[in-house]
C-alpha cells in the first residue's frame, strides 16, 4: 500500500511503521466511510504542515528519562537525572499522565513517516515501563502508588488516578496499532488484567460510585484491547467503566450536561461508539447522536467548542459563560473524535462540516508558531489572550492532548468509500489510495483560506471508474464553482451543508479546481440576540483590542451596525489576506481569523447596538468612569512590573508573582505578606482601590493594613466569575493625615492561605 510514500519515506532514510494489525473481533457496525491509515496521507508545504512539524521537533526535543523519573521511583529502581515539572512533578497527583499522551504522540508521527529518531524514543519508553512494571509485580504499571486506587474506591480525595492509566493505556495501545510494538501490547494486557482484578472485587454501587472521579476514554481503549485480542474480560471490565447516571438521560432524550465537568463526560460517549462499532448496538449510536444534538445546539459557541472553567452551563444560557476559561483545548479534541465516528457511520456532511468548524476555530491556533507551546483555555470574552506553557514545566491535560492532535493534523483531510475518495478538509496535502485496480494518488494543492479554492490533481496508474467527492461546506454560496479539467461542472450542483460526488473514469493528469465565496456572517449567542461572533466562511474572526482597551467594569466597545449586512461596515484590508476594519464605528477595530492570534489581546463576542443606543451609553459611561478614576489617583502601581515594583518599595515574605488573562499578579502564601509605600494625599481622605481575578476562590482570605493599622479584612469566593473587578476601600483620614506616603501591606489571615491575589493597585482622592 501507498507505493509512492514508502518510496519518499526511503528516501528519507525513515524506518517504516509496519502493518496495522488485523483485529481479533472485527466491527459490526456498517460504515459508509472510512479513515485512511496515517502513511497513505502526507501534509504538504503550508501553515498546517509548519504546525505538525513544530510539534514533531518538540516531540523529539522531549527526553523520555525525565518521564520514566517517577515510575522508576515508585517502581523501586534507580532514576536517573531529574523529573520533569509542571503536572509532570513528583508531588502532583496526576503525575505519569504525560507520557501516555507522550507514546500516543510518538505512535502517531511514526505511523505517519517513519521518524527512526521517535521510534527509538518510545520503544525505550515502552521498554522502560515494561522494566517498571516487573518491579511493582501483579501487571501494576503508574508514577504513584496503589494505594491512590484505594482511596477512589473509598470515596475518598484524589486527583484522577483512572484518568491518568487510561493516559497510560492509550499510549501503550496506539504503539501496538500505530507503530507495531508487541511489547506495548503485552504491558497493556498485563496492566488492564490487573484493573480486571481489581475492580472485579468491587460491587456495581461501590463501582458506579467511583465513576465520580474523572477516568477519562478507559470505556472506548479496553474494547479497543478487546477487539485486538479477543479477550472477553477486557470487553466485560470495560462495560462496567459506563457512567449510568450520565448514560441513562441521554437514552432517554434528556439533556444531562449542565453543571458537569465536560472532559469526564465527552470520553464516555466517544466509548459509546465504540461500543456500537464492536456489538451493533443501536442504542449506543443513538445515545451517540443525541449527545451530539444536545452539545451543538444548546450549549456549543460559534467556534464549535463549548464548556467554560471545563464545565458545561444550563441549557441556552451561553452569554453569561463566556470567559477567560472557554473551550478547554481536551474538549476540542474529544469533541472531534465523537464527531468522527458519526461521519463514518452516516458518512453525513454536517459531521464533516462540524470538524471543519473546530479545526479551525478549536484546534489551529491552540499552538504558538515560534515555540511550539500549547494553550489550555481559549478565551472567547473581549480583553484576553491566549497562554501558552513551557516546554518543561506546564505538562497539562491540554499539553498532553495538543502533542497527540499535532502530531495527525491530516487524519481527517480525506475519507474513503471502497474505490471513492471524499474530500473533507482543504488542506494541502497528498493521499494514495485503491481505485479499484488502480494504484491512485490525489494531490490537494490549496492555500486555503488565504485563498478561498482548491485544486486536485490525481496520479493514476491505469484508467479507474470511481467517484471523487467534495464536501461542500455549510457555508458555501451559490457562487461555488467546480471544473473538471477546465470544465465547469454542472450536474451534480454543488449543495451547501452536502457531498458533491464526481464519479467519472479518471485518467492520470486529470484536475479538478473547487471556488468559493466565503461569506460574512454574524453568528449570534443561543440566548442573546445582540451579542454575535463574526464568522468569514469556516473562520470565526477575533477583533484586536489594546492590552489596556478593556478595563474592569468597561464592556467590550459595541459593534454599530446591522448584524445582517456585516459587509457594510466590515472591509477587507488591501493586501492583508483575512485581516478586515470596520468602518464608521466609535471604536474601529480590526479583524483576524481566531487561530491566527498569537499573543494578541482579543475579543469574539461582541455587543451589537445602534447610534447612540443603550449599549454605546452603557460602554462610553464606564469609560468616563474609568478616566475619573485615574484623575483621582494619588499613585499606582503596575503590579508585577519590576520597575514600579522597586520604586514603591515592594517588601514581602512568602509571596510569588506570575500572569493571569494578560494581567501581572501577586499574592502571598501562608504566614506570607506583601507590601508597597504608595504616595496620599497628606490633606484629605484617600480610598484604596484593588483590582482582583473574580473567578479567584479557595482560602483567599486576608487582611489590608496601612502603616500598621488594618483597614478591611477580604475573602475571594468566586464573586465576578470570569472577568477582573476593582474594589474601594475607605481609609479612616487619621491614618493617612499629614503624610506624604503610606505603606499598604496584604497578610493572609489567620483563617486563610492566600493573601490577593492582586492584579492592580491604586491610592486614590476620596471624592464627595
Amino acid at each position: 500500500m501507498a507505493l509512492v510514500m514508502l518510496m519518499i519515506v526511503a528516501a528519507a532514510q525513515q524506518s517504516v511503521a509496519p502493518p496495522r494489525p488485523s483485529p481479533a473481533v472485527p466491527d459490526r457496525a456498517k460504515h459508509a466511510l472510512r479513515p485512511l491509515d496515517a502513511d497513505q496521507v502526507q501534509l504538504l508545504p503550508g501553515f498546517v504542515k509548519d504546525a505538525a512539524d513544530a510539534n514533531t521537533r518538540y516531540l523529539r526535543s522531549l527526553e523520555p528519562d525525565r518521564f520514566l523519573w517517577t515510575f522508576r521511583t515508585n517502581a523501586g529502581l534507580p532514576a536517573p537525572g531529574q523529573p520533569y515539572g509542571g503536572w509532570e512533578a513528583p508531588a502532583v497527583e496526576l503525575r505519569g499522565h504525560l507520557i501516555g499522551h507522550y507514546l500516543s504522540a510518538c505512535a502517531r508521527v511514526i505511523a505517519a513517516t517513519g521518524d527512526a529518531a521517535l521510534r527509538k524514543n518510545a520503544e525505550y519508553t515502552v521498554g522502560e515501563l515494561e522494566k517498571c512494571q516487573a518491579a511493582l509485580g501483579g501487571g501494576y504499571l503508574a508514577a504513584f502508588p496503589a494505594e491512590f486506587f484505594e482511596r477512589v474506591e473509598a470515596g475518598g480525595r484524589v486527583w484522577a488516578p483512572y484518568y491518568t492509566v487510561h493516559k497510560i493505556m492509550l499510549g501503550l495501545w496506539e504503539m501496538y496499532e500505530l507503530a507495531g510494538s508487541e511489547r506495548a501490547l503485552t504491558v497493556l494486557r498485563n496492566l488492564a488484567g490487573y484493573f480486571a482484578a481489581r475492580c472485579d472485587r468491587l460491587d456495581d454501587e461501590r463501582m458506579q460510585a467511583m465513576l465520580g472521579n474523572e477516568f477519562g476514554g478507559m470505556h472506548e481503549v479496553l474494547l479497543d484491547l478487546f477487539a485486538a485480542t479477543g479477550e472477553t474480560r477486557f470487553f466485560e471490565l470495560a462495560q462496567r467503566f459506563q457512567k449510568r447516571s450520565f448514560l441513562a438521560p441521554l437514552a432517554r432524550g434528556d439533556d444531562p450536561l449542565a453543571g458537569i465537568h465536560a472532559n469526564t463526560h465527552l470520553p464516555q460517549v466517544a466509548g459509546q461508539c465504540r461500543a456500537y462499532e464492536l456489538t451493533g448496538d443501536v442504542a449506543c449510536r443513538q445515545i451517540a447522536e443525541h449527545f451530539w444534538r444536545t452539545l451543538w445546539e444548546r450549549h456549543s459557541f460559534a467556534t464549535g467548542g463549548s464548556n467554560s472553567n471545563e464545565h458545561w452551563g444550563p441549557p441556552n444560557q451561553l452569554a453569561a459563560t463566556l470567559s477567560a476559561t472557554n473551550q478547554e483545548f481536551c474538549t476540542s479534541h474529544n469533541w472531534e473524535n465523537v464527531n468522527r465516528y458519526l461521519l463514518t457511520w452516516s458518512g453525513d456532511a454536517r459531521y464533516g462540516d462540524m470538524l471543519e468548524r473546530v479545526f479551525f476555530n478549536g484546534i489551529l491556533g491552540s499552538q504558538h508558531p515560534g515555540s511550539g507551546m500549547l494553550i489550555y483555555f481559549l478565551p472567547l470574552k473581549t480583553g484576553f489572550c491566549k497562554e501558552y506553557g513551557t516546554p518543561t514545566d506546564t505538562f497539562t491535560c491540554c499539553y498532553g492532548t495538543g502533542i497527540q492532535e499535532y502530531a495527525s493534523l491530516g487524519r481527517d483531510v480525506f475519507y474513503s468509500s471502497g474505490p471513492d475518495l471524499y474530500v473533507n478538509l482543504f488542506v494541502a496535502a497528498r493521499v494514495e489510495w485503491s481505485a479499484g485496480d488502480a494504484r491512485a494518488a490525489l494531490t490537494q494543492e490549496t492555500s486555503f483560506p488565504e485563498a478561498p479554492e482548491t485544486n486536485l490533481s490525481v496520479s493514476l496508474d491505469r484508467p479507474a471508474e470511481c467517484t471523487i467527492a467534495l464536501r461542500i461546506p455549510w457555508w458555501a454560496t451559490e457562487e461555488t464553482a467546480v471544473e473538471v479539467n477546465g470544465c465547469v461542472l454542472a450536474e451534480p450542483r454543488a449543495v451547501p451543508g452536502s457531498w458533491l460526488p464526481i464519479r467519472r473514469r479518471w485518467a492520470n493528469g486529470d484536475r479538478v479546481r473547487a471556488r468559493f465565496t466565503l461569506p460574512l456572517r454574524v453568528v449570534c449567542i443561543n440566548d442573546d440576540p445582540t451579542l454575535g461572533a463574526i464568522m468569514y466562511g469556516p473562520l470565526v474572526l477575533a477583533g484586536l483590542v489594546d492590552a489596556g482597551a478593556v478595563l474592569p467594569g468597561v464592556p467590550a466597545p459595541p459593534i454599530i451596525g446591522d448584524k445582517t449586512n456585516p459587509g457594510a461596515w466590515l472591509k477587507p484590508v488591501a493586501g492583508r489576506p483575512l485581516e478586515f476594519r470596520t468602518a464608521g464605528m466609535p471604536h474601529d477595530l480590526t479583524f483576524i481569523p481566531l487561530y491566527k492570534v498569537v499573543s494578541e489581546h482579543y475579543g469574539v463576542y461582541w455587543s451589537f447596538g445602534v447610534p447612540g443606543g443603550s449599549r454605546q451609553q452603557e460602554y462610553e459611561a464606564a469609560l468616563a468612569a474609568v478616566k475619573a478614576r485615574e484623575a483621582r489617583a494619588a499613585d499606582r502601581i503596575a503590579i508585577g512590573d519590576a520597575d514600579s515594583e522597586r520604586l514603591h518599595d515592594l517588601q514581602g515574605e512568602r509571596t510569588e508573582s506570575g500572569t493571569l488573562n494578560g494581567q501581572r499578579w501577586r499574592h502571598a502564601v501562608g504566614a506570607g505578606f506583601f507590601s508597597y509605600r504608595l504616595k496620599v494625599d497628606p490633606q484629605g481622605a484617600n480610598m484604596l482601590a484593588v483590582m482582583y481575578w473574580g473567578s479567584d476562590a479557595g482560602a483567599r482570605v486576608f487582611d489590608i493594613l496601612i502603616d500598621g493599622t488594618r483597614i478591611a479584612s477580604d475573602r475571594l469566593e468566586h464573586r465576578r466569575p470570569g472577568e477582573f473587578f476593582i474594589e474601594e476601600y475607605a481609609i479612616p483620614p487619621a491614618v493617612t493625615q499629614g503624610k506624604e506616603s503610606v505603606v499598604v501591606r496584604f497578610q493572609v489571615a489567620p483563617n486563610g492561605h492566600f493573601a490577593g491575589g492582586v492584579f492592580g493597585l491604586w491610592m486614590l482622592r476620596k471624592t464627595g
